[in-house]
């Protein structure tokens, strides 16, 4: 049994005693308990708190709701904002030596490029584990590449671990780019969605051949800026771009010369089901450059 398992048994005994039943708590003696325990909170506050978890206005609060919201962690306090505004105010709540973060942001639709860079900014330089989703509606999103440009120049460069979801049709190449740029060099693990963007391209991804340590056949002349960041400390990489119908065999070549080097990879997922311009013979060139033993190869694509 955790600490918190104990804390919450005590706030059950607790309530159960003194006026809880049938899992309902009488509003007004969760206001008093509420202004008691939490002195930070004004009595308005504490009254709009209590008048919404009261979702039945019957002048009574389950149980659940009120353990919900008391055992809530800095991050569930975070993936409730929904303005620039509120977080202004990240940095402040994240405890100091943070190693691990995890923020799901969904239909955070009035975030903008500003928004992003506070994220980015407060990101700790502690962090080993790293986890961000944003999942954007269709037509309100208002993140552009340099906002998103923005947000990956700051991730911790100790990071092992970081997961990156960003469901948004409206970058570009550019912000691939950009990913490549900020990549951690020290990556074990990497899962990285763009699902449901149509954007990106091979020719758009192009990168100067003086910035890569490897080579390609003279006729391959554009490389995926983001597979030849990929350090060669990864061992499990997922790259979701469900719904792009422009990636090609040049990718997975970049992919093949990129393991071609030498890698510790031992598992990759690759997710794209709809482009017809990734073949049976470019998935076959991939596959003969992986090691022979010790691999989880899960292609998803529409050949």
């Amino acid at each position: 049994m955790t600490e918190r398992d104990v804390q919450l048994a005590r706030v059950v005994e607790l309530f159960t005693k003194h006026g809880a039943s049938n899992g309902l708590v009488p509003a007004a003696m969760l206001k008093k308990v509420m202004g008691a325990c939490c002195p930070t909170l004004s009595q308005r506050e504490v009254e709009r708190l209590v008048e919404a978890m009261d979702t039945e206005k019957n002048g009574k609060v389950p149980l659940t709701q009120f353990i919900a919201w008391m055992f809530r962690t800095f991050e569930d306090v975070i993936e409730e904002w929904r303005t620039d505004k509120e977080l202004e105010k990240i940095s402040e709540t994240l405890p100091s030596g943070l190693q691990k973060l995890g923020l799901s942001f969904v239909c955070p639709d009035q975030f903008t490029d500003v928004g992003l860079a506070h994220i980015g900014n407060s990101l700790p330089a502690t962090l080993q584990t790293l986890a961000l989703a944003f999942e954007f509606s269709w037509t309100e999103c208002k993140i552009s590449n340099e906002g998103f440009g923005k947000l990956v120049a700051k991730l911790p460069q100790g990071l092992l671990s970081l997961d990156l979801i960003l469901r948004n049709d409206e970058l570009t190449d550019e912000a691939l780019e950009a990913l490549g740029r900020a990549m951690p060099g020290n990556l074990t693990r990497a899962a990285i969605s763009f699902k449901d963007n149509d954007s990106f391209t091979d020719k758009g991804m192009r990168i100067a051949r003086a910035w890569l340590a490897f080579s390609l056949p003279r006729d391959t002349l554009q490389l995926c800026a983001l597979i030849a960041s990929l350090p060669s400390s990864l061992t499990e990489l997922v790259l979701n771009f469900e719904a792009n119908s422009h990636l090609s065999d040049l990718s997975l070549q970049a992919f093949a010369a990129w393991m071609r080097k030498g890698t510790s990879l031992q598992k990759l997922h690759f997710i794209d089901n709809a482009s017809t311009k990734i073949t049976q013979a470019g998935l076959q060139e991939l596959y003969a450059a992986m090691p022979s033993t010790g691999w989880s190869f899960n292609p998803a694509t529409s050949s």
